[in-house]
C-alpha cells in the first residue's frame, strides 16, 4: 500500500460502475459498488484509471489536504482503499466486506485461469506449464496478502485520526 499526501487537485469522472441488482422486493433496488475514476491528482502525483468505491468517491474533496491510501494489484492498477483528512480528523476506508469479496474472487478466479493456461502450455513444455501455474498462484497469494496488509495499515491510520 502506498500513501499519497497533499492537496487533492483534480478528481476525474467516475465511469464503469458495477451495479448489483438486489431482490425485487428490496427497498434498496440497485446498488453501485465499484468503478473507475479516470484521474486522481494529489500533490504532485497523478493516478490514472483508479479503482474506487462509490463511498470513497463521494468523500474525495477537491482543494483539501488529504492522505490517499492506494493499493496496487499485480498488474500495477491502483485502487483507493482509504482517504483521510488529517486537519479535519476524519477518514474512511473501504468496508471489510469489499476486501473479503475481493479476496475470495482473487483466490478462486486467478488460480483457475493460471492453472488452465499452465495446462495449455504443459502440452508444449511440461516445465513451462508447471511454472506458469505455480507463478499464477504465487502472484495471487502475494496480491491478496498485500491487499489485506494494506487494508489493516489504512484502517489503523484512519482510526488514529479520530478523537478519543
Amino acid at each position: 500500500m502506498d500513501e499519497y499526501r497533499g492537496v487533492l487537485k483534480r478528481i476525474g469522472a467516475k465511469e464503469g460502475d458495477m451495479i448489483v441488482n438486489t431482490r425485487a422486493n428490496s427497498s434498496v433496488g440497485n446498488v453501485r459498488v465499484s468503478g473507475k475514476v479516470s484521474v486522481v491528482e494529489i500533490g504532485d502525483k497523478v493516478l490514472r484509471d483508479v479503482g474506487c468505491t462509490r463511498d470513497i468517491y463521494d468523500l474525495l474533496d477537491v482543494g483539501k489536504d488529504a492522505i490517499l491510501y492506494v493499493h496496487f494489484n499485480i498488474f500495477k492498477k491502483p485502487t483507493i482503499i482509504g482517504v483521510a483528512y488529517p486537519h479535519d480528523g476524519r477518514g474512511f476506508v473501504v468496508p471489510m466486506m469489499a476486501v473479503i469479496a475481493n479476496t475470495i474472487l482473487s483466490l478462486f478466479l486467478y488460480p483457475i485461469v493460471s492453472i488452465i493456461l499452465g495446462l495449455i502450455l504443459a502440452g508444449i513444455s511440461g516445465v513451462l506449464g508447471l511454472l506458469v501455474g505455480l507463478g499464477g498462484i504465487g502472484f495471487t497469494v502475494y496480491g491478496v496478502v498485500s491487499l489485506i496488509k494494506g487494508y489493516l495499515q489504512a484502517s489503523a491510520a484512519v482510526r488514529s485520526l479520530r478523537p478519543a
